[in-house]
Formats: structure tokens, C-alpha cells, sequence
């Protein structure tokens, strides 16, 4: 029996939700992202694809609408900084129709690192570039800000954290004397996480982060690791986010998809990586993330309590956010109210 749930719903917007939007045997355009900023991600994405768009410009457009938020403290030029007080931003992207990808990773200076992960895709024979070398392309492209400053309040937790590191005295020199301002307190190194298919059914997954804040100088999280950070083919698509170490270990978006590939639904497909994962027993803490198969059906998965994400379809007139609960390995999934549920 199928042990993924849907709640907080009337019984007849339940049953609309599940036969159009989850059913196997209907493909449509659908797009669907990470966390509650995620919505905005969405709206911008749908209009893309509404009007006839591709996948690949959605997911792009999608994400650059996060990137192009200051006031987001974990995603693009807004987020937190590393050790030193530069903003090092990771970004990929996977054309599933093609198997193309590309990322960038520990990149300065870029306020799109999504965009500059497409021209690697489109214009180089590489999939990754890192560092000085992304920093040079980006210039290359037009994408390079000469200016860009640390936001405010990003600027002062940075300060405050190097303060603390600094008037410490746990093994001088050592990771831990670094890693100890992130441990201290709760700091967001959420992600932007988009998958998005389009009428032609193609598939396309992308990511962008600004990473663990005050991480060291040149750390990379999962988010440019295809595999690991995101997936797609033709089965469908997957995006990660959470603690990057952890999610790496596991290759966790290319999991989602290798379900996906045997048959299930992505839902399903969720479920069955956050019960393998859960087997494992190790490196399991802080590991989300979403999916889209090749019939419009979605899903996400957590090892945590809960993980909101953001969704929209053919199915329904507006965007709308969900929650997932990890219930001792089985998914449960909630509307959450403010934002609707309204079926077209």
C-alpha cells in the first residue's frame, strides 16, 4: 500500500490534487522549488513556461529571481560570507533531454552564478568551473559585478562570528577553530533548488547557494556536484538541499532519479531515498529535497521533521507551498493555508 499522505485538504480538492497533478498517466508543464522563497522561483519560472518556454529558460529564470534577492541571506550576492568576508557562490544546471550540464563553484563576484553555469554548459567543453577560473569567465560573459559588497546585517554576523573565532582557543589552527562560528548558533545554508518540465517533457534541474555560512575560504557544498546537488534525464529531475557534506556522501538527487528510472512516481521515489538513506544510519542529518518525473508528478523527501517547497502546474491557477513531514521514514504531505490551493 502507498504510504505517502495528503492532508489539510477537503476531500474533493484532495482527490483533484492527487488524480491531476500526481497521476502517472498524465504528463504536463510543471515546476516546482525549494523552501518558501521558493514561491518566488516558481511564479517567475511559470511564466515561462506558461507562455510556451523551455524547461531550461524556466529553471534559469526561476532561480535568477532568487539570486536577485538582496535580502536573501543563503542564496546569491545577499548571503552570508565565508570566513574571510567574501560571498562565494556555488550554481549548476542539467538539461535532462540532453545530459548536458553545467556549474560553477566558489565563484566571487557574479550576482547570476546560475546563468554563468549555463554558459559553461553552452560554451565550454567542460562541466565545472571553480574559483579564479569561473571568476575570469564570468567577466568573459558580462556577468562579473565589479562592486559587490556585503550586505549589512550579513556584515555584522560576519564580524561578530570572526570576533568569537578570534577570542577563542580550541587547537589553534585547526578546521575546528574555524568551523566553531557556524556551530555556534543557527545560520540559514539553504538552497534554491529548481525542477521544471516543459510541453516538449523536458526535464531540466538546477541550484544555486551561497553556501555554509562563515564556511572556510574555497569550501564547495553539493549544489555544483551533478549527482549530488541535482539531477535530471528524461525520467525526471531531482535538486538537493541542506548540508552539503552530508548530501554529497549519499549522491542524493542522482538516488531520487535512479527510483525514478525503475518505474516510480517521484513521490514514491522520495520516499524510497529517505528510507535508504535512513538505513544507511550515518551522515543523515540536514538532507532535503524535491523531484519531477517524466508525467508531471512531483515529490520531496526530508531527514529532518519538515521541508517546505514551493509547486505549480497545469493542474492548478496559482503557485502554492507544501510541507513534507518525515514520519519514521514515511512522507506526509500538508498545504500550508496562507498560500492557497486553488485548482483551475
Amino acid at each position: 500500500m502507498k504510504s505517502v499522505n495528503f492532508l489539510n485538504h477537503t476531500d474533493s480538492v484532495v482527490k483533484k490534487f492527487k488524480r491531476d497533478f500526481q497521476s502517472p498517466y498524465k504528463a504536463m508543464k510543471a515546476i516546482i522549488a525549494t523552501w518558501s522563497f521558493g514561491l518566488k522561483a516558481v511564479e517567475s519560472g511559470w511564466r515561462v513556461l506558461r507562455e510556451g518556454g523551455s524547461a531550461l529558460d524556466a529553471v534559469e529564470t526561476a532561480i535568477r529571481a532568487v539570486e536577485n534577492d538582496f535580502s536573501n541571506r543563503s542564496v546569491g550576492l545577499g548571503g552570508y560570507p565565508n570566513i574571510a568576508g567574501f560571498v562565494e557562490l556555488d550554481a549548476a544546471i542539467m538539461d535532462g533531454s540532453t545530459l548536458r550540464a553545467g556549474s560553477v563553484a566558489a565563484v566571487r563576484n557574479v550576482q547570476n552564478p546560475i546563468s554563468l553555469a549555463r554558459k559553461v554548459m553552452e560554451n565550454t567543453p567542460h562541466i565545472m568551473i571553480a574559483g579564479e577560473g569561473a571568476t575570469k569567465l564570468a567577466k568573459f560573459f558580462g556577468l562579473y559585478v565589479d562592486k559587490a559588497d556585503l550586505q549589512p546585517e550579513a556584515r555584522m554576523e560576519w564580524e561578530k562570528r570572526l570576533k568569537t573565532a578570534l577570542s577563542a582557543s580550541p587547537r589553534e589552527g585547526s578546521v575546528d577553530y574555524w568551523l566553531k562560528l557556524a556551530a555556534e548558533g543557527v545560520f540559514n545554508h539553504d538552497t534554491i533548488g529548481c525542477v521544471a518540465m516543459d510541453e516538449n517533457r523536458n526535464i531540466v534541474a538546477g541550484c544555486s547557494t551561497s553556501g555554509y555560512a562563515f564556511k572556510l575560504v574555497g569550501r564547495v557544498g553539493d549544489s555544483p556536484i551533478i549527482g549530488a546537488g541535482l539531477y535530471a534525464n528524461s525520467f525526471g529531475g531531482a535538486a538537493a538541499t541542506g548540508l552539503g557534506e552530508n548530501i554529497m556522501i549519499h549522491n542524493v538527487s542522482r538516488r531520487v532519479v535512479d527510483f525514478m528510472e525503475q518505474g516510480l512516481p517521484a513521490d514514491e521515489a522520495s520516499e524510497k531515498t529517505i528510507q535508504y538513506i535512513s538505513k544507511v544510519g550515518r551522515r543523515i542529518e540536514q538532507i532535503s529535497f524535491i523531484a519531477l518525473d517524466k508525467n508531471g508528478c512531483f515529490g520531496a523527501g526530508t531527514t529532518g521533521e519538515a521541508f517546505e517547497f514551493a509547486v505549480m502546474s497545469e493542474a492548478f491557477s496559482q503557485p502554492f507551498l507544501l510541507k513534507v513531514r518525515n514520519e519514521k521514514g514515511h512522507l506526509v504531505f500538508e498545504k500550508i493555508p496562507e498560500r492557497g490551493f486553488q485548482s483551475s
